[in-house]
């Protein structure tokens, strides 16, 4: 049995998908640098404001 592959696309979308809470500082600086890194394409960058985003601990997670 062969793995299965998965489009890169589909990756790119779940390595930085961030959901940001509106009232939330922390959020909204992590989604700031997301911003600037995707706009620099500096992937290592966006990872971490992405992974920043779904760890928060204010309830961004949806």
């Amino acid at each position: 049995m062969s793995p299965q592959r998965v489009p890169l696309g589909a990756l790119d979308d779940w390595l930085y998908e961030a959901k940001p809470k509106a009232d939330c500082a922390r959020c909204a600086d992590e989604k700031a640098k997301l911003d600037e890194a995707a706009k620099s394409g500096d992937a290592n960058a966006r990872f971490d404001a992405a992974r920043n985003i779904r760890q928060c601990t204010h309830g961004a997670r949806a």
